[in-house]
Order: C-alpha cells, then structure tokens, then sequence
C-alpha cells in the first residue's frame, strides 16, 4: 500500500510513460490477434469501424486515466517493488472491467468474443510487467565492472539462522557501492536447508558447525570477521554457545539488527511507560459497552454522510488539489501510534518558489467553512472502525503535543468530538483542554455523551463558546484526583475507605 508523503517538497505529478503508452496501444489489437486474426480485418470501403477496433479504442481510452490514477509510473523500474506491482494488476482489472462494463451496455460486446477482455487482461499486464523488467534488468550493474580493489578490507560474515530478513541483508550487503561487507556462509539449525543457498550464499550447516566452518575457511585464505545471528532464528541458549565459541575464536558475534544499527532507540518516552493505577479510573464497563456503539453508529454515519463526504472531497480537489486526505500520526490508547485521517483544508505548506507560507495564506474560505462545520472529520469515521478512535473522547494529540503526565488520557481511545471540544475546543489552553478530557474519562456516561453530541451540533451551527464554569470544574477535579493519588501510591498510603472526592 503506496502512503502518502507528508511533505508539500513531494511533488503530486501525472506521469505517463511512452512505453505504457505505446503498449496501451498495441495491447488490444494483440489480443484480438490471439483471439481470433480475423478480428484485425478492416475494410476501409464499409463506412463503418469494425466492433474489434471499436473495443480496442475503448481500451486506451480507459487505460490513459486508469495509469495516471493509480500513478503505475511513479515507481522506477530499476527498484520495482512490490507496491508498483500492485498498483499495475489494480490498474489493468480496472480498465479491463470499466470497458467491458461499457461496451457491454453499448452494444452487449457485439463483434468481440466474451474472452477478449480476458486475454487483453493477460496481454497487458504481462507486457507492463515484462516491460519494467527488462528495464530493472538492463541496469542492474555486471559483476566484472564493479571495484574489487578493496577485497582485502572486506569484512566476511557468518550469518546463524535464515530467515527472510537475513535473506534482504545478503542483499543489501551485495548491493553496497563500494562494497565493505561479504556474507561468505549461512548456518541454520534445519537439516532441509543444508546445501541450498540464500541470495546466492550457500548454508553450509548448522550452528554447531560454527567452529569448524571458521577454521576451514581461515584454512582456504577467508578470514571470517564477524558472525550474524538472525533475530528470530536462534535460541538464546543457541546464542550464548555461539557469543562463547566466537570469544575463543576471536571473532565478533552480535545480533544483525545491532550490526546494522537497528535497534530501538534508548531514551525512554511516554509511549514506553506504562500507564500508572489510580483509585480514580474511569467507568470500564460502560467503555466497553461504548465500543459497540461506537461501531453501529460509525457504520450508520458512514452510510447517511457518504453524499457529503464526496461533495466535500470534489472542494477539496477544487481547493487544494490531490491528495484530497490528510493523514498525521497520533497517540491513541495505551501509547499506540496510529494514522489520523481528515479532508485536507490547506495548501501546501511551500509555495511553487519554494517559500514558506503563513497558515492564513494556505487557508482559503473553502478550508475555513469546511474546518468550522467540522465536515473535515467524516474521514475519521475509519478510525473508529478500525478501533483507534471512539466518537466521543478526548482528542488524540501529536507525539510533540502530549502533556508531561499523558497516562490518564491515554487510558482509552482518543475521539472525533469530545469535553474539551465543546466546552471552548481552541479558545481553551492546553493545561485547561488537558483538565476537561481528564475528567471526561472519570465522568464518561451514555447522559454526557449525548450532551455531548448536542452541543457539537450546537457549535456546527453558532461556533465556539468558552464555557468557564465546566473548565474551573476540571481544573479542581483534576488537582484534588492528583493529590489523592499521591497520598496512594505514596510514601503516607491511605485505605480505600479513607479516600473520597
């Protein structure tokens, strides 16, 4: 699945090859050819297109618009990759189906054979597909040119254990410019595997082998410099003899996410903590049952805005461009990360001159009604089915933008509207927005949700409105829940019975 680039420096670009256009071309008449030669028959002298070349016309009529949307050219054919692959079988199902479906209504595929589109299906994907191979083919660079005058430098590697990873850093190691590491043998644990090789390394035996694999190839002139060990195909008891026959060798054995530098980051974040207990927890039955809800009215609402969300998402076009979503990256419940979904409402953050806009200048009136009545959020109807929002809840906030303690915000799922949204949404602070999701959580019931609702319906229409006493509220609730956590979980514990707020 391609993803979009969260940069306005990624250009958006309609491409279209010469080549895919040439094969557009000449696709449907190939497959009319292997069909039936007949089909290619055209008498000039008849006054009227043959149904064979009118299907064919068809074709590339349907085939220009399918490789510009699903952008089958964006990929370069030196690193196709599984995405471009994708992206041109979506493609030529779409064109197949669409002129099918059209000259099946025109004419019920008069003069064209019902296996026709199926064999132009086949012609064309494999003549795009053959095509963005020989290309990757004809670039790939030969052995004998590349610079082998660093051989002695070279460091050899034993990888233990084969897996699919371990299968990618062969390759990633034979395709370094210059080159500055060889994987000379492979070991795994399987007696199927011994004797195959892997990316063109051979699996000479097994971990036990170890030693005397090093010693025979010091013996034949390859000094083996360090060992690999696949991450998820070794035992640590395996580890631990391999770490230890690799001491008395003098060889380095470290884990092959550590030798490239892989590893997860050392310094702790809030995303790693663990959510702290309080006395003071929300109302867990209710949000269980509020995850059913949540789900029937995502599906009705889905349904019931779908006109709009596509008159929203022609603005959008019209007003900003493609791509009409917007995604960003925010923390949901329990620490998780996941992609937020809107309509997009500004322009792109660098003008054509590569300068800096102002968030006044990128937003035009489109953006502003479409942000004011809210309509920019029926994307996330997605998210509340997939499970990573609630309808009701506390917003979900950028990594950067989580307060210092987030663990009671994050202990259930952020939402599309929530306390602080009515309750002044942007005329309130973080500190004052950060009170009222708080105590939402610890207040959360069907009753509130629908005030809630209400209210949201209410801002649509007359706009934000600072409401005091529901803030000055929060505040004192939260501050009074944090000094009875801290007489908890402190140093001078209370009973359960002594607490009440």
């Amino acid at each position: 699945m391609r993803l979009g680039i969260p940069t306005s420096k990624s250009l958006f670009l309609w491409r279209l090859s010469s080549f895919d256009l040439f094969w557009a071309i000449l696709a449907p008449f190939l497959a009319l050819g292997l069909r039936d030669p007949t089909l290619l028959e055209f008498d000039a002298n008849a006054g009227v297109i043959p149904h064979s070349y009118q299907y064919a016309a068809l074709t590339v009529a349907f085939a220009i618009p399918a490789f510009l949307f699903f952008r089958i050219n964006e990929g370069m054919s030196r690193f196709f990759a599984i995405d471009d692959f994708r992206a041109v079988v979506a493609a030529t199902l779409v064109i197949v189906a669409g002129t099918s479906a059209t000259l099946f209504i025109i004419n019920r595929l008069e003069g064209v054979p019902r296996s026709t589109p199926l064999i132009y299906g086949l012609v064309l994907a494999s003549g795009l597909l053959g095509g963005r191979t020989v290309a990757m083919l004809s670039r790939m660079e030969p052995e004998f040119f590349r610079d082998d005058s660093a051989q002695s430098r070279m460091r050899r590697v034993i990888l233990v254990g084969v897996d699919r990873f371990a299968s990618l850093v062969v390759k990633l190691t034979d395709c370094q410019q210059p080159r500055t590491t060889q994987v000379v043998a492979a070991l795994d644990a399987r007696e199927r595997l011994r004797g195959r090789t892997i990316n063109g390394v051979k699996i000479v035996g097994g971990p036990a082998d170890l030693e005397a694999v090093i010693e025979e190839y010091r013996v034949h002139g390859v000094d083996v410099d360090e060992v690999w060990l696949a991450d998820n195909a070794t035992t640590r008891s395996e580890m631990a003899l391999i770490e230890q026959q690799c001491r008395s060798l003098g060889v380095r054995a470290s884990a092959i996410s550590q030798a490239l530098n892989l590893t997860q980051r050392h310094e702790p974040n809030f995303r790693e903590a663990s959510v702290e207990p309080s006395m003071v927890a929300p109302h867990v039955s209710y949000f269980r049952v509020k995850r059913l809800l949540d789900l029937a009215a995502a599906a009705i609402l889905s349904i019931v805005l779908a006109p709009i969300a596509f008159v929203i998402a022609g603005l959008t076009y019209f007003d900003v461009g493609a791509p009409v979503i917007f995604w960003q990256r925010r923390i949901g419940r329990g620490g998780r990360e996941f992609l937020l979904f809107k309509f997009r409402t500004y322009q792109a953050l660098y003008n054509k001159k590569g300068e800096m806009e102002t968030n006044e200048a990128r937003l035009s009136w489109i953006g502003k009604a479409v942000r004011a009545t809210r309509l920019d959020e029926i994307p996330q109807l997605y998210n509340i089915l997939r499970g990573d929002m609630s309808l009701i809840g506390p917003r979900p906030l950028l990594p950067v933008d989580q307060p210092d303690d987030p663990s009671s915000r994050l202990l259930v799922r952020p939402g599309v509207t929530g306390w602080a949204q009515v309750n002044g949404g942007t005329l309130v602070s973080t500190d004052e927005k950060d009170a009222l999701d708080i105590w939402y959580i610890h207040h959360a019931s069907p009753i509130l949700d629908i005030k809630i609702i209400v209210r949201t319906l209410r801002i649509v229409f007359r706009g934000e409105n600072k409401q005091h006493d529901a803030i000055a509220t929060a505040v004192t609730w939260r501050e009074k829940a944090r000094q009875i956590d801290q007489r908890l979980f402190g140093d001078d514990a209370l009973t359960t019975a002594e607490v009440d707020i």
